[in-house]
């Protein structure tokens, strides 16, 4: 029998990865079978078992093939910058990788919210890089104290993708109603750095306090 070139062996993985991304996008986790994507990808049955142990691990590579073409997105985002304009940046990086493969996230999405010990670690895993970057962002804005320092930069970059997250959720739960895509990434970042209190009648309170207090010390120094 002749031996398959490693090259001809990182084809029919590549060529497996990729339907099994189809695959799992269209009937989700549960409802793909290892020899429908041998067979969609045209090979024989049996043959997913010859590159990956599992449908877990074949599911697990197609989302390290995607964290991988994430991270060379998210490595383009500029660095400088306010912490609201490189946020604000990351956010729209992610909306632009969710656009490429929306039905695929969506599979990646519903299983963290299952929270399965099967895939989570999986889900957590592919996630990293993209909250790795979010704290590289939140610990400089701590340093020029633009960001609370009561809590550690990786909670507050855990919250950030949180809300990034429901966010998505309530996108595909509105049929793309409220919100759209286009607004995820400005709302995220409004709702993760100013919460519900809008920034300008803020500083117009603080504006106001501050003439009631010279007000006052006018007053007492009469």
């Amino acid at each position: 029998m002749a031996r398959i070139s490693a090259a001809m062996k990182e084809q029919v993985r590549g060529r497996l990865l990729e339907t099994a991304a189809a695959q799992f996008a269209e009937k989700g986790l549960d409802g793909t079978n290892v020899d429908s994507v041998a067979v969609g990808a045209g090979f024989g049955k049996g043959t997913v078992y010859n590159y990956f142990a599992s449908k877990e691990e074949l599911f697990a590579e197609v989302l390290a093939e995607g964290c991988r073409q994430a991270v060379q997105r998210y490595a383009s985002v500029p660095r400088e910058g306010s912490v609201r304009e490189c946020l604000l940046a990351l956010a729209a990086a992610d909306v632009a990788v969710l656009r490429e493969e929306e039905q695929f996230m969506k599979v990646v999405i519903r299983e963290a919210m299952s929270f399965r010990p099967q895939t989570y670690p999986l889900i957590v895993g592919h996630l990293a890089p993209y909250v790795q970057e979010v704290e590289k962002v939140l610990a400089r804005g701590r340093a020029l104290r633009e960001i609370r320092s009561d809590l550690p930069a990786p909670q507050l970059a855990l919250v950030f993708v949180g809300i990034l997250v429901l966010l998505f959720v309530q996108h595909w739960g509105s049929g793309g109603a409220w919100p759209t895509l286009d607004e995820i990434p400005r709302l995220v970042v409004t709702l993760f750095l100013d919460g519900a209190t809008h920034a300008a009648p803020r500083r117009a309170r603080s504006r106001a306090a501050d003439r009631s207090r010279r007000g006052g010390a006018r007053r007492t120094s009469r």
